[in-house]
Formats: C-alpha cells, sequence, structure tokens
C-alpha cells in the first residue's frame, strides 16, 4: 500500500514518463547514428557514447526501484508496438499529402517546374509509406511463412512460390494480398464484405438480414476493426492485437467495437468474430470500418478489407450523391476481381418514383466508372417494416444461391484471387531493383491528380458562380430578343464541359509526358454533364418591362428555382468526374489484361503458377 494519495501517485508516475521520455532522447542521440534530418551533431566519442548508455540504464533502474520502494505501481505497456508504427506512418502519409503545389503557393510565388518535381518527389515518398504500412498491416503472430505452410494443395503451393519470390525481391506490397488470400483459402465460408460510409445502414441491414440485434447500430465504430458474423449458436470471440483472444456474451461487443466504449482502439483489438443463427449456412458477413469513422484514416481502413472478401456489397444511401468513396470502393473491388453489388440503403425514404431515379443515377454513375465490362447490380433496401420484399429479393436471388453452392462460388473466387496474385506479383516484378514505379510516372501521376482534385472541388462548389455566368448569357439573349432558356442551358452545359476538358488534359498530358500506350480497355467514356433538371427548366421569355435597367438582376430571380438541382447536380458530377479522371491514371502504373499480367509468358515461374491455377477443380475447397 502506498503512503501517497492518488493525486500524488499519478504526479510521480507522470513525472517518470517524462524523465524517461528524455532519456530517450539521449539514449537515442548516443548511439552516433542519427537521422540525416536530425538536429543534432553525432560528436559523441565512442567511451562517453557507452557512458552515456550505462548512464540511462542506470537511472531507469533507480526510478523503477523508487517505484517499488514507495510502493507504486510500474508503468505497463498499454499500446501495441506496430499500433503505434501504423499510427506513425498515417500521420506520415498525411503530412506528405499536404505538399502540393496549392499549399506551397500559400508562402509565396512556386516555380511551377519546382513545385512539380516536389509533388512527385512526396507521391514517391508515399508510396514507399505506403509498403511500410503493408508490412504492419496484418498482425500474425504465427508469422505469414506458417500460416502459407497450413494451406493445401495447388493454392498452397502457388501463394508459398509467391511468397518466396515477395521474401527474395522484397515486395512487401504482397503481403497484405498473400495473407488475405491465404485466409480465403482456409475458410469454410464465402465471406460477404458490406462497405460504405458510417451512416449508410450496414449495421442495421446486416442485424436485418440474420433476424437478430446482433451489432450495435447508430455508434461510431472503431476504425480499424472489423466484425465477422458467421452461422452458429449466439456467442463472440475478440482478437487481441498481442495474439491474446476473449469470449464474452455477444450482447457485450460494443464494449470492443465501438469508439465510445473503445476510444481508439485503446483495447488492443484486432477483429471480431460473432456466430449468430440466422447468418445463412456457408456465408460470413463481414462488417467493415465506415468510410468517414474517426477521420481520414476511415477510407484507407475500408479499402483495406476489399481484398478479404468474395463479394462485396456496397451501400449508398438512398437521396444522396454517389460520392467520391463510393465509387472508389465499387472501383476497387472490381479491380480485384471480385464480385460486387450495390445496395441503395434506406429505400424506404423515397416515394416510388424517386427510388426509380435514383436507382437509375447510381446505375448511370457506375457505368461511367467502371465501363460496359463490369455489370454490377443495384439494388433497393430497407430495415423498416413493411420493406420486406426489397430484403427479400437481395436474399432470393444474391443470397440464397451463394449459400446452396458456397463450396464452387467460394473456390471460383479463390481461383480468381490467385490470378490477380500472380498478375500483382508480375508488375512488382517489372520494377525489381527499384523501390516504386519510375519517378517520372509518379511527377506525371502527381501533377495530373492534383489537376483532377482541384477541378472535381471547384465544379462541386460552383453552383453560385455558374449561376451569375449564366446569367448573363441569359441577358445577352434577350438582348439579341430570343428566350433565354436555350441560352441558359447551353451555358450551365458548358461549365461543366469545361471541367471535363481540363481532367481530360491533365489525363492525356499525364499519359503522353510518359509515352504510355492507350487501349480500349483504359479509355472509357467520360461523364457528360447534362443533368436531366435542364429538360424542365421554365421558359426565359423576354421580360416586357425593366429589363434593360435591371435585367441582370430579373435573370437571376427568374434562375433562383435552379440554383438547388444544380448544386445537386455539381456535387454528383464532380464524384463522377474525380472518379473517372482517377481511374485512367491508375492505368499509368498498372498492368492491363485482366486477371493476368501481360508479362507473364516472359517469366516461367509466373506462367507456370497461373497454369496451376488454373487446374484448382471444383471439389478441392480447402
Amino acid at each position: 500500500m502506498s503512503p501517497l494519495n492518488e493525486n500524488q501517485v499519478r504526479r510521480v508516475l507522470s513525472t517518470f514518463a517524462h524523465v524517461d521520455g528524455l532519456l530517450r532522447d539521449v539514449e537515442r542521440v548516443s548511439r552516433n547514428e542519427l537521422s540525416p534530418f536530425a538536429k543534432e551533431r553525432a560528436d559523441f566519442a565512442p567511451d562517453e557514447a557507452r557512458l552515456m548508455r550505462s548512464f540511462v540504464e542506470t537511472a531507469r533502474a533507480r526510478m523503477l526501484a523508487a517505484l517499488d520502494r514507495l510502493g507504486l505501481p510500474r508503468p505497463a505497456p498499454s499500446t501495441s508496438a506496430r499500433w503505434s508504427a501504423t499510427t506513425a506512418l498515417t500521420f506520415a502519409d498525411i503530412a506528405l499529402s499536404e505538399i502540393t503545389e496549392e499549399s506551397l503557393r500559400g508562402y509565396g510565388r512556386v516555380d511551377a517546374a519546382a513545385a512539380r518535381e516536389l509533388v512527385a518527389l512526396t507521391a514517391d515518398l508515399r508510396a514507399l509509406v505506403a509498403r511500410g504500412k503493408s508490412l504492419l498491416h496484418e498482425h500474425d503472430p504465427e508469422g505469414l511463412a506458417e500460416r502459407l505452410a497450413a494451406v493445401p494443395g495447388v493454392a498452397g503451393e502457388v501463394l508459398r512460390a509467391v511468397e518466396a519470390l515477395s521474401t527474395e525481391r522484397g515486395m512487401a506490397e504482397l503481403r497484405p494480398l498473400l495473407a488475405a488470400a491465404a485466409e480465403r483459402a482456409l475458410a469454410g465460408t464465402f465471406d460477404v464484405g458490406v462497405f460504405g460510409h458510417v451512416s449508410a445502414g450496414k449495421s442495421s441491414l446486416i442485424n436485418t438480414l440474420i433476424g437478430a440485434p446482433v451489432l450495435p447500430v447508430g455508434a461510431t465504430p472503431v476504425t480499424a476493426v472489423p466484425i465477422r458474423i458467421a452461422h452458429g449458436e449466439p456467442g463472440a470471440g475478440i482478437h487481441l492485437l498481442d495474439g491474446g483472444s476473449l469470449s464474452i456474451p455477444i450482447d457485450a461487443i460494443a464494449e470492443y467495437a465501438t469508439e465510445a466504449r473503445n476510444p481508439r482502439n485503446g483495447k488492443g483489438v484486432r477483429a471480431i468474430e460473432l456466430t449468430a443463427p440466422g447468418v445463412p449456412r456457408g456465408l460470413r458477413f463481414v462488417d467493415t470500418p465506415g468510410v468517414g469513422s474517426l477521420g481520414s484514416s476511415g477510407p484507407a481502413q475500408s479499402f483495406a478489407w476489399l481484398p478479404r472478401c468474395d463479394l462485396g456489397l456496397v451501400l449508398i444511401a438512398a437521396g444522396t450523391a454517389a460520392g467520391r468513396d463510393d465509387l472508389a470502393l465499387v472501383a476497387g473491388l472490381a479491380r480485384a476481381g471480385i464480385a460486387c453489388r450495390v445496395l441503395l440503403s434506406k429505400a424506404d425514404v423515397l416515394a416510388a418514383d424517386e427510388l426509380q431515379r435514383s436507382l437509375a443515377y447510381v446505375r448511370d454513375e457506375l457505368a461511367s466508372v467502371l465501363g460496359p465490362e463490369h455489370d454490377v447490380g443495384v439494388l433497393p433496401v430497407s430495415s423498416i417494416a413493411g420493406h420486406e420484399a426489397q430484403l427479400e429479393e437481395l436474399r432470393a436471388n444474391v443470397l440464397a444461391p451463394l449459400a446452396a453452392d458456397h463450396e464452387r462460388a467460394a473456390t471460383d473466387a479463390l481461383r480468381v484471387r490467385l490470378h490477380r496474385l500472380v498478375a500483382a506479383a508480375g508488375a512488382a516484378l517489372d520494377g525489381a531493383g527499384e523501390d516504386a514505379p519510375p519517378l517520372d510516372v509518379y511527377r506525371a501521376r502527381a501533377a495530373a491528380e492534383d489537376v483532377i482534385r482541384r477541378e472535381a472541388d471547384r465544379i462541386a462548389n460552383a453552383a453560385g458562380a455558374i449561376i451569375h455566368e449564366t446569367a448573363e448569357a441569359v441577358l445577352a439573349a434577350w438582348r439579341g430578343g430570343a428566350d433565354g432558356k436555350t441560352a441558359a442551358r447551353a451555358s450551365i452545359v458548358k461549365a461543366g464541359a469545361r471541367s471535363l476538358e481540363a481532367v481530360r488534359e491533365a489525363v492525356d498530358g499525364a499519359r503522353a509526358s510518359i509515352g504510355a500506350e492507350e487501349s480500349s480497355r483504359e479509355r472509357r467514356i467520360p461523364p457528360l454533364f447534362d443533368p436531366e433538371f435542364l429538360d424542365a427548366l421554365p421558359p426565359l421569355d423576354v421580360p416586357s418591362i425593366g429589363w434593360h435597367v435591371l435585367g441582370r438582376r430579373i435573370a437571376l430571380a427568374r434562375l433562383d428555382p435552379v440554383a438547388a438541382p444544380l448544386s445537386d447536380a455539381l456535387t454528383r458530377y464532380a464524384a463522377r468526374l474525380y472518379a473517372w479522371g482517377m481511374a485512367q491514371l491508375e492505368t499509368l502504373a498498372e498492368p492491363v489484361g485482366g486477371e493476368k499480367s501481360p508479362m507473364d509468358g516472359g517469366r516461367p515461374e509466373l506462367a507456370r503458377l497461373d497454369e496451376l491455377i488454373d487446374s484448382i477443380q471444383r471439389d478441392a475447397v480447402a
């Protein structure tokens, strides 16, 4: 029992922790292996450095002895080192992402060439940071090699061959893909990942599908903690970052899965496994971290779970525009060769005619981004009583067939996954000896991405400026004695066309600067701006009086009803334009050719693996 009170204990412990932090600085500078960006000079003599490190060890030992004499608890680690490293790399990525030409312009005039070079270099650094994060992405106490050794048959042979290649060539970016493929090869289920924004209704949908309120609804989820729900008696298992696990009642998962009860994952949860009798046999639902949860890391965590499912359900809340992240999630699933369905959630909030228009809009958005080769179904769903028919369509047409033949479906999905893994290995080998694609690719992409991002942001917020511009066009039509409706429509469409032209020029410029070849697959038709509300523009005939003096004010008043639908249309168009432009840039650093890399024929080891994958039989499910 300590003779000190609670506040005195807290003061002593915090002081010792602060002193230990200062001692860590002493220890760091005494090693004479300082970063080139360190402010200190490495001027310790070898004997001095050893003495300083000995002093640090002695000081720490005496602080611990003092705690013991006073009956105070020794400090216990509360955070995973992997978690801290991942957090540090995430913040490094955020800091690098803020080095843009626009941000530099805030400090004065920017040399355009220097700015482009610096942005390209930061893109290169971000790629290296991403590789570092990929090493920490999977916490696997047994080790990746041991997990791959447990995968039987052809799938195991392919995975072990790719792992050996990745280890030999230092291709760390393949490790998350290898871990995901091993997990899927060993699973006896067909995994259905549910993606979307925090407010899209993911948890409510899963609860309704399985007929039990197993997932917390309305609470902010812990960003990095996915929840998987399989068939079985009600139960919950918590997997921790330190390799341990807990069994808890199913109604207690909020203690580990919500930000309110487990802020910033202070309890060190890696994943949560639930079982419930309402889950169709053979299927497993994965409630992924929501896009928009806990700041900027939410999207990254959601995207990290794309390769770990066999089917992706992407929820978009009815009545809202399909945003950049929504379209990027669907595009990511398509590029990974994973089947996808888009669900228009909370469909009960829309009247029947509004629902049909919303479904048509989402289908058009997806077609413009993905192209005709990717047919993604769009279904309305609702978790509200009285809308069971919509959910029944999802159950009957999507989930039930998969559950009935989940072994075949899982094997087919595994075959595609392995082909993609081999293609990724081929793409990495193309850059063997380098940590990233050539710097000129980064220069081209970074400059184009900056233009696309700025143009999408500008057009999304341009309604007011376009209304004033359109008022001038209407006024010019009146001066010529013409109705202003045609002029208004042309002005609004032209404003969208300018943004499209800027994005196309950025894409074409990036391709031309590195001599990238084109293909029909790469050059999808871009989205055009011609929203439906323009068809319903009211007549803008010449006013009978006053317009010579108050013409601009009158034109603005006539256009006022257009402001709201124009703002909504621009927001939607900005997301489409951004997704389209970024999809074009993706091809600058990715192989073309579907499931297999085009260079596989030139690499016998990869070609052999592709042949092995094709030999996987439907009855060879792990």
